[in-house]
């Protein structure tokens, strides 16, 4: 297991990069909706908190096999809400009638 620190330097920059993304659409593609674009970036600003603040708080810390699992849960969870942000970017990307 990495580090929690590392953890949640991991969460930060992914959170930042999507944060950029989504700023570019808002402000640099013609056409995107405004208010949806802040609702990704809301959205990610909420991840990010989300996930930071559960890296500090294990289930079971007696047991190193319940922190262990409890970590691949939060990556996995992790990497599902990325998918979905990312896909929210995707369709922001999309200019009308394609």
């Amino acid at each position: 297991m990495a580090k929690r620190r590392i953890l949640k330097k991991d969460i930060s920059r992914i959170a930042g990069e999507l944060f950029s993304e989504a700023l570019v659409c808002k402000l640099f593609i013609p056409g995107s909706d405004t208010e949806k674009a802040e609702a990704v970036m809301t959205r990610i600003l909420d991840m990010q908190d989300n996930f930071i603040r559960r890296v500090g708080h294990p289930d079971g810390k007696e047991n190193p096999a319940l922190v262990k699992a409890y970590y691949r849960k939060l990556v996995a969870d992790l990497q599902t809400e990325v998918d979905a942000i990312a896909q929210q970017l995707g369709e922001l990307n999309k200019q009308p009638g394609e």
